[in-house]
Formats: structure tokens, C-alpha cells, sequence
């Protein structure tokens, strides 16, 4: 049983998350985890000092007491320049997953996707109607991952990335 747990760039399991790894071909299409955990502190001090904007809660997935991934879910607002694209009203966004190399192929980026999405269908941070997540147009595995939760493309590409979304 996979379960998550919140981590930061402030934590001491901060380095056995970097530490996670992915196929060199899978490199080009995910963002290290050190990237991932230093642009979620980035948002949420922005957050807090402003009050409002995008948030990041990223969390470490574990697998009886041993890291095997990573997820990341947003908490985006089309105010927000860089989201403006997606949706014209606040909506929650999986913005990383990650499973390491040594476990994948066990459904573990399935069950992280499960266990973010019941997190966003409480909306936890904040109300939205739609999450969103994107990825390679080569990266078959997302694809399939994201397909098989009934996340759907709606046909736009942005930042070279092939958008889905999902009802919540």
C-alpha cells in the first residue's frame, strides 16, 4: 500500500527524494525532484506573503516505510500569469509525478495518482471545478497513467505539452 507524505526543501528526507530517479529517456520529461520541491517553496512563499496565488503541496510516496515516488499537486489561479492558459477559474493541477526507476511497472504511479486525486476531490486548498495535469506527447506512460484515472486531452498543447483534465 502506497502512502503519501508532505515533504519540502526543509526536510531531512529532502535528499532521499532528490535521490529518486527515472530512465535517462524519461529525464526529458519530468523535472528533477530538487527542481519540483525548490518551485513549490517559491509558490507557497508568495503565497504567504500575499495571501492568495498559486499554491504547491508536494508529498513523497512511500511504499512499506521506503520512498518510491513523488507527486505534486497545485492549487493554480488563472490571475497567475503563467496559468492563464488553462482555465479561467482557480483548479487544481498534478503538476509532478515521479516514480522511481527501481519500482516502476508495479502501478505505483497509478495509486500516487489515486491517492493526490482523493486529496483534490475534497478540495483542500480551495475550490475548483476541473484538475488538470500535462505531459510529453512521447511519454506513453503518463498517458496511460492519466487515461486510466479518466483524465481526458482536450486537444491543446501548451509549453509542448499535451493537456488533460478531469471533472472534480
Amino acid at each position: 500500500m502506497i502512502e503519501l507524505k508532505p515533504i519540502s526543501i526543509l526536510d531531512k528526507e529532502m535528499v532521499e527524494c532528490i535521490n529518486l530517479s527515472v530512465t535517462e529517456e524519461q529525464s526529458n520529461f519530468v523535472a528533477s525532484n530538487s527542481y519540483s520541491l525548490a518551485e513549490a517553496y517559491d509558490a507557497n512563499k508568495k503565497y504567504a506573503e500575499k495571501g492568495e496565488g498559486n499554491r504547491a503541496d508536494p508529498y513523497a510516496a512511500y511504499k512499506n516505510g521506503e520512498m518510491v515516488g513523488f507527486v505534486m499537486i497545485g492549487y493554480l489561479h488563472p490571475d497567475d500569469d503563467e496559468d492563464e492558459n488553462y482555465c479561467d477559474e482557480p483548479f487544481y493541477y498534478i503538476w509532478r509525478l515521479f516514480v522511481d526507476i527501481e519500482h516502476q511497472g508495479k502501478g505505483h504511479g497509478k495509486e500516487i495518482l489515486r491517492l493526490a486525486m482523493e486529496k483534490v476531490k475534497i478540495k483542500y486548498l480551495g475550490e475548483a471545478n476541473l484538475c488538470f495535469s500535462s505531459y510529453d506527447p512521447e511519454n506513453t506512460a503518463s498517458k496511460r497513467t492519466f487515461a486510466a484515472y479518466g483524465f481526458k486531452e482536450d486537444g491543446r498543447i501548451i509549453g509542448g505539452e499535451v493537456v488533460c483534465k478531469i471533472g472534480i
